[in-house]
């Protein structure tokens, strides 16, 4: 793997980097402006402390975090305190009203839920299953981001290499023109020599032009990526032109058993679904007795024509409720509570085949990038060596001009098919570092960590 590639952590180095990039995520410069090339480690720096979807990230954990605190602001007592007033003026049963009498004073109520029977234990561990399942949604955005940063550099990168390859084969067509010129002034070919040489040489300027759309396009989308405006600058380092193909170690089996287990996404739906099971017991516990300790205390004062009296009330006791019919409510509440863990657990046996489906096709694409990288280089090279030979041959009167465009066409489609297998390989690199969980932060980041 490129040393400005990935670098492979353990998934509690992952989770504690996934809060410190997103904690403190904040908002692009609208205009960057860069002194050097970027390599990959520092555009993947960029994105993870740019990009909106760490922001949303951390807001989701937070908003988790809330759900606990409330979770187990079930097991405090509940303090209120109020003041009221009363005006009461009485009439007697034969019409003659007596004096205007007011009531008011302070009082404080407290109420304690002793026991349940589990809802509150069970809501509190649903609450931190959903934590635990934030903050791996969060790892698994970052592990998205690293990817999509890593697929859109070597996009710019490829079709920054395609359009070199086609400006060379502008300049090839444009030689090519100009022997068939000479040669018809000459008279050694004819005019329909260079109609085809012309004609080569307007499609090799519109395969630049269509090279040169879509590198505009792809720096666009690594701009967008990397959190600034599509319109950005971004210059990049170039990619290495020795590409040292190795396939990860270990046989197939062990790598789809390995990306079980380091998956964020399948660990957070495993955690969602504890959560969903913690949810159906504290359901079910709400068909138990409940047992609260209520307690108030108040000061009340009575002014009658002017005269106050003043009084003050204690009381305690305890409260043992139970639910006997709800309307049928409870039993609703346990066949929606179980059909969440059902769902739960179909989703995460679900996400297990999408990830090895995805870790079956990336390594296969790893094998086939690899083996295209000889391929295609061989290829280069002769076509080369076929388009040279050709051209002189040209010159020298011994081939036609439909052989140096042959030749020509050949060499340009072997050069496109060089970068392609290139950017094939690095596509197939970060596909299969996604797929195994282990695309991760850069190591001077985490070096930065308290």
């Amino acid at each position: 793997m490129p040393k400005s590639a990935t670098l492979r952590l353990p998934l509690a180095a992952l989770t504690a980097a996934a809060c410190l990039y997103i904690g403190t995520a904040a908002a692009a410069d609208p205009a960057p402006h860069f002194d050097q090339p970027l390599t990959l480690v520092q555009l993947t720096d960029l994105t993870l402390s740019n990009n909106p979807a760490t922001r949303i990230a951390w807001a989701s954990i937070r908003s988790s975090e809330a759900g606990v605190e409330l979770a187990r602001s079930g097991y405090w007592p509940q303090v209120s305190v109020g003041y009221s007033f009363e005006r009461l003026k009485q009439v007697n049963t034969n019409g003659v009203a007596g004096g205007v009498q007011n009531r008011y004073g302070p009082a404080i109520d407290l109420s304690y839920l002793l026991w349940d029977f589990g809802v509150r234990s069970g809501t509190t561990d649903a609450a931190k299953y959903a934590l635990t399942a934030s903050q791996l949604d969060a790892n698994q955005t970052m592990q998205d981001l690293i990817l999509q940063v890593e697929q859109d550099y070597y996009q710019v990168l490829g079709f920054q290499a395609v359009q070199d390859a086609d400006l060379q084969s502008v300049q090839d067509a444009t030689a090519s023109l100009d022997a068939a010129n000479q040669r018809k002034g000459s008279g050694l070919a004819t005019i329909g020599d260079v109609y085809q040489a012309e004609a080569a040489l307007a499609g090799a300027k519109l395969a630049l032009q269509t090279a040169q759309g879509q590198l505009a396009v792809a720096r666009g989308q690594l701009a967008l990526t990397v959190g600034y405006p599509a319109d950005s600058a971004i210059p990049l380092a170039s990619w290495d032109d020795q590409v040292n193909a190795t396939l990860p170690p270990g046989n197939i089996h062990d790598l789809l058993a390995k990306a079980e287990d380091a998956r964020p996404e399948v660990l957070a739906s495993k955690a969602q679904e504890q959560a969903a099971v913690a949810t159906l017991e504290a359901t079910k516990a709400q068909g138990w007795p409940v047992l609260t300790l209520d307690a108030s205390a108040g000061r009340n004062t009575t002014d009658l024509g002017g005269k106050k009296t003043t009084s003050t009330a204690y009381s305690a006791g305890l409260n043992l409720s139970f639910p006997l019919f709800t309307g049928f409510a409870d039993q609703a509440d346990n066949r929606r509570a179980q059909a969440a863990v059902d769902i739960a657990q179909a989703t995460t046996d679900q996400l297990v085949q999408a990830v090895q489906l995805e870790v079956w096709q990336a390594y296969q694409n790893m094998r086939t990038a690899a083996s295209n990288l000889d391929t295609t280089s061989a290829g280069l090279k002769s076509a080369q060596q076929a388009g040279d030979v050709t051209q002189a041959r040209y010159k020298n009167g011994l081939d036609s001009i439909l052989d140096v465009l042959s030749a020509q066409a050949t060499l340009a489609n072997a050069r496109v098919q060089d970068v392609q297998a290139r950017l094939n390989w690095f596509a197939a690199l970060a596909a299969m570092g996604h797929a195994m969980g282990g695309l991760d932060v850069p190591k001077d980041k985490l070096e930065q960590q308290p």
